[in-house]
């Protein structure tokens, strides 16, 4: 057996302690490259972007004019009264996109809102529109967002931007091209000056990531503006952009727009085309049992009517290759989104058992219906099987962790390391088979029913067959949601948007059943808005309702952190209607807000 000389490493220990040494770190060193194969990517990219910000800064400094006062009436403003602002030769194309710019510039990269930017082409764009404003023949009305600023979520395909979801292995290459969106919001008017940010592949409602960092809620730095679509939320917030385009797959733009107190409204997904976006899992044109969409959000209700006029508008004028030849578009009906005359019957959904909606977003919902009383509609309890709700919920974790181990997200990364928004459901695949039959049984016999829920979708990769069966009873739990409707004879139906407000940083990982109220929506495929309404009381800081599913948890005491210091945070409510009926959705949305 090989023996150590002890006379020669006493002899030699400092020479042998240094080796040690220098080995460890070099061991380190190889690790830290491992885990961050892209930090000079970071720095690229950071470089770039700091290079565009001065070119803008120099033009606002040159070219802005205008007083505080003009500067607040424009932020203020919403799309129709800039328009008339535009008619009255009051301001340019120009002013508005610069007024906004240095707002974005102030607090955007600041606050982690603003990620890739289109800054000289915007300002390019809006010089344009200044001329073309000049001829005696151009009119205004045909181009619903003429002079407006654009921000869209970083996943967009916009000429000249990255589409790399928050990645560095996908900030390498700019686009060349306008994806069909950018050129339905270009053909009608609209400026795209800046990408928003979003989490790791858009895969939590707290937006941050390793390349653009974390956005933070605009009145509260320790809480997040929302996610995935949270850079637009955030940014919209602050009056850094008047109008945003977000994309929803469990409520992506419902979230931050009940975080940050605005409009957001996800259409139903056959409304819109869904190419234009890069692909947040390669696997992404095969997935059919979430009914992704992208809409509008802004802090006016009627920029969203002008967004979907502009995304329905000039689609068979798009070029062959960023349009989608299986689809058809519906002609979108801007009149009915203001029609005061029709009268609705709906529904209000004041809880799903999977988690209680606290006090605030409770006492919102009572705002709301009153609001509607008051101008005419019929206004029900919508009390249903909460079976249904569950059932769907599960199939949510069935889908996301059914391909046996996240390998579509496992692909993705290409070295970079995971946001630990993950490791819930890291753990719920990766773990040994024995293990995870152990711990679902402990989880059972704790009545744990919430982390259950991920843990028997992580058991096992979906086989073909099974997944044709998830397909399948999702298409009958819509057909059955329909039928109930149809039976109560109702128009729409309002609920909480989340069961709370704006969760506390690196929280959200660990209240997922807190966003059910939106995710169901989209499993079923069925159109939905977030309306501002209220902000948390003094006395509405806590939460202490009951825990119908299951014992209180670690999800339980999320909410119970997120309440604390909560008073002045909005407070929203959620707009559902029937497939395709958006028209329906966004005139009930508006009177809510009202």
């Amino acid at each position: 057996m090989f023996k150590i000389n002890q006379d020669l490493l006493s002899k030699h220990k400092y020479t042998a302690l240094s080796i040690v040494a220098s080995v460890g770190l070099l061991m380190l060193s190889f690790r830290k490259r491992k885990l961050n194969p892209f930090e000079s990517t970071y720095r690229r990219v950071a470089q770039e972007i700091q290079q565009k910000v001065l070119t803008a800064k120099y033009v606002i400094q040159t070219e802005l004019k205008l007083s505080n006062e003009d500067k607040t009436l424009i932020l203020d403003s919403s799309i129709p009264q800039i328009h008339k602002f535009y008619e009255s030769k009051k301001f340019t194309c120009l002013d508005v996109l610069l007024t906004f710019l240095e707002v974005s510039l102030e607090k955007g990269f600041k606050m982690g809102y603003l990620n890739d930017v289109n800054f000289e082409d915007a300002i390019q764009k809006a010089r344009q529109l200044d001329q073309e404003l000049k001829s005696k023949n151009y009119k205004i009305e045909n181009m619903p967002l003429f002079g407006i600023p654009v921000s869209v979520k970083d996943t967009f395909i916009i000429k000249g931007t990255y589409q790399a979801f928050g990645c560095g292995a996908y900030a390498q290459k700019r686009s060349e091209i306008d994806g069909i969106q950018g050129y339905l919001i270009n053909k009608s008017g609209g400026i795209v000056f800046a990408k928003t940010n979003l989490p790791q592949f858009g895969f939590s409602y707290e937006s941050w990531n390793y390349l653009f960092g974390r956005s933070i809620h605009p009145q509260d730095p320790t809480r997040t503006s929302g996610g995935s679509t949270g850079g637009e939320g955030g940014l919209i917030a602050v009056n850094g952009s008047p109008l945003g385009l977000g994309s929803d797959s469990g409520g992506s733009i419902r979230i931050p727009s009940h975080f940050c107190g605005l409009y957001g409204y996800k259409p139903s997904s056959k409304r819109l085309i869904m190419r234009g976006q890069a692909k947040g899992v390669p696997t992404w044109d095969g997935i059919r049992n979430i009914a992704s969409c992208y809409g509008p959000m802004s802090k006016h209700f009627p920029n969203l009517v002008n967004m979907m006029s502009a995304l329905t508008t000039n689609y068979e004028q798009a070029p062959i290759n960023i349009k989608d030849i299986n689809f058809v578009m519906k002609q979108f009906d801007e009149k009915e989104c203001y029609n005061n005359n029709k009268k609705y019957k709906i529904g209000v959904l004041r809880k799903i058992n999977l988690l209680l909606p606290c006090k605030a977003n409770q006492r919102a919902l009572d705002i709301a219906v009153e609001k509607l009383k008051a101008q005419g509609h019929t206004v029900i309890e919508f009390e249903i099987d909460q079976s249904i709700f569950e059932n769907v919920f599960q199939h949510v974790y069935d889908v996301m962790l059914g391909d046996g181990g996240m390998k579509g997200t496992y692909e993705l990364y290409k070295g970079e390391p995971w946001i630990s928004h993950f490791d819930n459901f890291k753990k719920a695949t990766h773990s040994c088979w024995l293990w995870k039959k152990i711990y679902q049984k402990w989880l059972k016999f704790q009545d744990r029913k919430r982390e259950l829920m991920i843990w028997k979708a992580g058991d096992h990769g979906l086989s073909y067959y099974e997944n044709l069966h998830i397909t399948t009873r999702l298409t009958a739990y819509q057909i059955q949601m329909i039928q109930i409707w149809h039976d109560l004879q109702l128009d729409a139906v309002i609920s909480p948007v989340t069961a709370g407000v704006a969760v506390k940083h690196n929280t959200a990982q660990n209240c997922f059943s807190g966003i059910s109220y939106t995710f169901i929506w989209n499993m079923i495929d069925f159109s939905c808005g977030s309306v501002p309404i209220t902000t948390v009381q003094e006395d509405e800081q806590y939460y202490n309702e009951q825990s119908l599913f299951g014992k209180k948890d670690i999800e339980y005491k999320v909410l119970e952190e997120t309440m604390e210091h909560s008073a002045g945070l909005p407070v929203g409510i959620q707009v559902i209607s029937k497939p395709l009926e958006d028209e329906v959705c966004l005139n009930i949305m508006r009177q809510c807000g009202q």
